[in-house]
């Protein structure tokens, strides 16, 4: 048996790529002219796995930043300078959360402390390899109070629907926005989106995914009490439609002082990622769901990766691939901070850890590497994000599989 990076040394006898381990691809990324604790870390990534945008929320006291990195090959290197939005209020902490087209082209950002409170997302496109913001923020409308907008985002492969969610709407009921692009143009398409038949304040928004071809919307929550987190799914034909009764990871053990939900979603919408770093004590676990005939239902047991040191805080952020057999799954509390990133892969129906935690090399400090995580469309390309490197500047780790060949 050979290792090889070769796309065709594929198993074609199976129905997914059998994939090694996974190897660091070069130095940790650092986005360029940060100011102050930056906090860089969180992530997203094209397809393709050649673009990738990482968010630094507490750049410049809380203004938030953005940077955008191109591969050549095995190498990463930073495209332009780093984008801030031009009509933020406050301290927007753009960068909050980020997301990106499938092409890599279009990128939303998220900042949740813009205008007092009432947050917003920035869109940016790429023309011949010049970024731009497109358009002004957006904001949704309909809210309640000071709703946090931005908070998770989420982007279609064609960048032109995007899911804005805002966790402290409605005094932490939360909701979701979603807004759609035509000719260049945004608007917001219907009205905000909240799940129904949880009575308490879920925060609904405070994560969320958005699948590939825009027409499933999952949207996740955080508790501040021991309670079981729900997870809401909405489809849209002809509008947005909630699906079924929210749902709840069986076998989970909630933590006295509240869940909070990580979220990813394939492509076409039928298989999602349900992590949650509180649950059993902090140690963490992750949850598949697929559908059928529009009936969600949980696949297998909570997944739990091994290798862990202490409480890992694994499924405080998860990634899943386009289609939906790679995930990988963050765990920013391991071996005391240093975090750490798990790789699943499903073969015949089971999902199986593949190799061995993922810890990026040159991290200094408590770099709370996994704090996000993303995949590229193929499942080859993984970037792990660790705001608290170096002192809270922050940093990113790009890994990539090997072969059997």
């Amino acid at each position: 048996m050979s290792i090889s990076e070769r796309p065709e040394a594929e198993d074609t006898s199976s129905d997914y790529p059998v994939f090694a381990p996974y190897a660091q691809l070069g130095a940790k990324l650092v986005g360029s002219n940060a100011l102050g604790d930056s906090q860089q870390g969180t992530v997203a990534i094209s397809a393709d796995g050649t673009t990738a945008v990482v968010g630094g929320s507490n750049d410049n006291e809380g203004t938030g930043a953005i940077w955008i990195f191109v591969r050549s090959g095995d190498s990463w290197t930073q495209q332009g300078a780093k984008l801030t939005g031009s009509d933020g209020v406050g301290a927007p902490g753009l960068g909050t959360s980020v997301a990106i087209s499938e092409d890599g082209n279009t990128v939303i950002a998220g900042g949740s402390g813009d205008n007092g409170l009432v947050g917003a997302a920035w869109v940016f496109t790429r023309t011949n390899g010049i970024w731009t913001q497109q358009g002004a923020k957006l904001v949704g409308s309909g809210y309640v109070g000071e709703p946090m907008q931005g908070a998770a985002v989420g982007l279609s492969a064609d960048g032109n629907t995007a899911a804005i969610g805002g966790n402290g709407d409605d005094y932490a009921v939360g909701a979701v926005w979603i807004f759609t692009r035509s000719t260049g143009t945004w608007s917001q398409s219907g009205s905000k989106l909240v799940g129904s038949g949880y009575s308490g304040k879920a925060n609904q928004g405070a994560a969320l995914a958005l699948s590939g071809d825009g027409q499933t919307l999952v949207i996740g929550s955080a508790l501040e009490v021991q309670d079981t987190a729900p997870v809401w799914v909405f489809a849209n034909s002809g509008g947005w439609q909630q699906q079924g009764n929210y749902l709840t990871g069986s076998g989970g053990v909630p933590d006295p002082y509240g869940q909070n939900t990580a979220l990813a979603v394939s492509h076409d919408g039928s298989t999602f990622v349900l992590g949650e770093n509180q649950d059993n004590g902090q140690t963490g676990a992750t949850w598949i769901f697929t559908r059928t005939s529009g009936i969600w239902t949980q696949e297998g047991s909570k997944l739990v990766g091994t290798g862990a040191t202490g409480t890992a805080g694994q499924g405080g952020a998860v990634a899943i691939s386009s289609d939906g057999k790679t995930i990988a799954v963050g765990g920013d509390d391991d071996n005391s901070d240093e975090g750490a990133v798990w790789v699943f892969q499903k073969n015949s129906g089971t999902w199986l850890q593949c190799g061995e935690k993922l810890v990026g090399t040159g991290a200094s400090g408590k770099a709370l590497q996994g704090t996000s995580v993303a995949l590229s469309g193929d499942g080859r390309t993984i970037l792990s994000g660790g705001p608290g490197d170096n002192s809270m500047t922050g940093a990113t780790w790009v890994f990539a599989a090997q072969f059997i060949a």
